[in-house]
């Protein structure tokens, strides 16, 4: 009989844990990877990205190259570069679909694409070539080894071979996503022009008849893929997840349905799915049929849908290691947000979308919202905007606005906003410098979590991660207005406003909402500042640029129409601040202007002052019925008379 120490035995445990992991790696170099080709309209539904996930994370598949099919097929391949760029597969390459392609709407993922990562160069770009071109190349060098995965409708596909017909026995196999053969959307017996055919129906009737080996997964095997364990896959916090997660909260479908994951799947796995061999036709209304002859499709009939969606979580959380944002600096305080400010440079308040094109990170929130509010904004994962000192290995929690275009600011910069947490009790406000070309941040701590709270910065106090960068000055300006935590955590943010604080002397309360502010520094007259005016340089010793009144060609009389870029919706009271300089006349006129009812609300400034530049500030009381909205601001002057108008203020006074 022979004894073993313990000391021996921890040596064979060892050694044959080392046998079993090199057993493993060998084992992983011996699989025969398949090449692919991903056709996708990515951008359109979520599934896509959860299928490019799956592509990313399976050491079965060879990933060739993705091409983007239908509507804007550049900007479905620009967020599949960032995608690509950020999990760290930047040398894949990505073709668009040329012109025409079928219609389709990119939606609120839109915001993946519209991104610093693509203004700064940190991802790939699309290549020259296009769809067709680049998949003719790939299947002509290495003919019969591809296998092209379609994901979307079949345009590219069906071009491809109708313009290179000779392509044909080059392609290996084709496995797509696409059709219903005995169930339709609900899961119930029926016909059904499934999204991915009827989108293109001639393409999908060009592909299923080619002859070309096809695997198919319809809506039979698929409608019942509908991920509910969601949190498990973003629990892990890879970069990949993190991609994932932040398409999923920009697309807005709770509970997303993994049609495309499926077909990724069965490029290498059929154990989930009852396969059949079929004939698959598609007829001109876009349904695809069963019809006699010799098969040419292996379709997935039906699918274990539990274990098909555990295997999808368990391999995509698998791949990557965690990554979550170092530590911030630059610790400050809230502030009170002061009286009426000298100056408001920008604001948002989320009731109307009038300047959604420039939300650039969050959506939409309608149920947890601030008493008295109808909207406030989600914060959405997405990487740190600061290209130069930011921590671009991880994503955070953020919302970010624009405030195009590029205000100047004055002596003492502040920042109010209204937020609600949970997850986490710190909170980085960071904001873009236009002048100086990099991001500046101060970082509030142990702040409450799980109600609506009020909170002011002071500007001034903001740095670079490094503590460089100086204050916030005046003149300088910016841009970007980015709030931003804890991935894991949740952020809500609402009534943002970037203001010069209130002189020592100003006794009126902040504003209780603001409308609008025009201040005609930056921009131009017309895009940013539409209406009727011309936009001037400010005389020696003023700075910037002002209004500058034209001839009302209905009147004859001088005025300034400020357009306020859209319907406004009105709560109560409200207040014109503004500052003027009339060279003539008695009477200066405000009004405010609801142009789709023509519905006017006006006051004068009696006895303006004459010749020199003037605050003042005009009060409308009587904002009722068709009031309840307005969309321009009239100030009009008696006849040869000119008016010039700066740092004008529409808001609802604070109490």
């Amino acid at each position: 009989m022979r004894f073993f120490t313990r000391a021996s035995l921890q040596t064979f445990a060892l050694a044959a844990l080392v046998h079993s992991f090199q057993a493993e790696l060998r084992a992983q170099e011996k699989i025969e990877k398949i090449p692919i080709i991903v056709d996708t309209d990515f951008g359109s539904a979520v599934d896509d990205a959860f299928a490019m996930a799956l592509v990313l994370a399976s050491p079965e598949l060879d990933l060739r190259g993705v091409t983007t099919v239908t509507g804007d097929t550049n900007i479905r391949a620009l967020m599949i570069c960032r995608m690509l760029s950020a999990a760290r597969r930047r040398e894949v390459p990505v073709a668009r679909g040329s012109t025409p392609q079928a219609a389709a709407e990119i939606g609120s993922q839109y915001q993946y694409y519209y991104h610093p990562a693509l203004i700064y160069n940190r991802m790939g770009k699309p290549v020259k070539e296009s769809a067709v071109e680049f998949l003719y190349s790939q299947l002509k060098a290495q003919p019969g080894q591809i296998t092209i995965l379609a994901i979307g409708p079949l345009s590219n596909i069906a071009r491809l071979l109708n313009e290179h017909p000779d392509c044909k026995p080059w392609i290996k196999r084709i496995v797509l996503m696409g059709g219903a053969i005995r169930v339709g959307y609900d899961g119930k017996p029926g016909a059904t022009a499934e999204y991915n055919i009827a989108t293109d129906i001639k393409a999908a009737q060009t592909v299923f008849s080619s002859g070309i080996p096809l695997v198919v997964a319809p809506l039979d095997a698929t409608i019942a893929l509908k991920l509910a364990e969601h949190m498990r896959l973003f629990e892990a916090g890879t970069l990949l997840t993190m991609q994932v997660e932040a398409l999923y909260q920009l697309a807005n479908e709770p509970e997303p349905t993994l049609f495309d994951p499926m077909a990724v799947t069965l490029c290498f796995n059929e154990t989930f799915c009852r396969m059949e061999d079929l004939r698959l036709e598609v007829d001109d209304q876009g349904l695809t049929r069963i019809v006699s002859g010799t098969p040419n499709a292996r379709v997935a009939a039906a699918v274990r849908a539990r274990d098909a969606l555990n295997w999808y979580v368990d391999r995509v959380r698998s791949v990557g290691q965690r990554a979550l944002p170092r530590e911030t600096r630059n610790a400050t305080k809230a502030i009170a947000a002061g009286n009426l400010p000298a100056r408001v440079h920008a604001f948002e308040d989320y009731e109307t979308e009038i300047e959604k094109r420039w939300w650039m990170s969050g959506r939409l929130e309608t149920n947890n919202v601030p008493p008295g509010n109808g909207r406030a904004f989600r914060s959405a994962l997405t990487q740190d905007f600061d290209d130069l000192m930011g921590d671009l290995t991880t994503m955070y929690s953020a919302v970010i606005f624009n405030p195009v275009p590029g205000p100047p600011m004055g002596k003492q910069p502040r920042l109010s906003f209204r937020y609600w947490l949970k997850g986490t009790d710190t909170l980085r406000v960071q904001i873009y410098s236009l002048s100086n070309g990099y991001h500046r941040y101060l970082t509030l701590t142990n702040l409450p979590q799980g109600q609506w709270q009020a909170a002011a910065v002071d500007m001034t106090a903001v740095r670079r991660p490094d503590g460089s960068g100086g204050s916030l000055s005046e003149n300088e300006r910016i841009d970007d207005v980015q709030c931003y935590v804890d991935p894991r955590a949740e952020l809500l943010i609402d009534e943002i406003v970037l203001y010069d604080a209130a002189p020592p002397a100003e006794t009126r309360p902040f504003p209780r909402r603001i409308i609008f502010t025009g201040w005609f520094d930056t921009g131009a007259q017309g895009k940013e500042w539409p209406g009727e005016f011309q936009i001037v340089p400010h005389a020696a010793p003023r700075t910037w640029k002002a209004a500058k009144s034209v001839i009302n060609k209905s009147t004859g009389d001088p005025w300034i129409r400020v357009h306020l870029r859209g319907q406004r919706p009105v709560t109560g009271p409200l207040n014109a601040q503004f500052r003027y300089r009339l060279s003539s006349g008695g009477v200066l006129k405000v009004g405010l202007v609801n142009s789709k009812t023509g519905a006017i609300t006006s006051t004068t400034v009696a006895k303006p002052v004459l010749g020199e530049w003037t605050d003042s500030e005009a009060q409308f009381s009587n904002m009722r019925g068709d009031a309840a909205e307005i969309d321009e601001i009239h100030f009009t002057g008696e006849k040869n008379a000119e008016i010039l108008l700066d740092d004008l203020l529409i808001y609802e006074p604070g109490k």
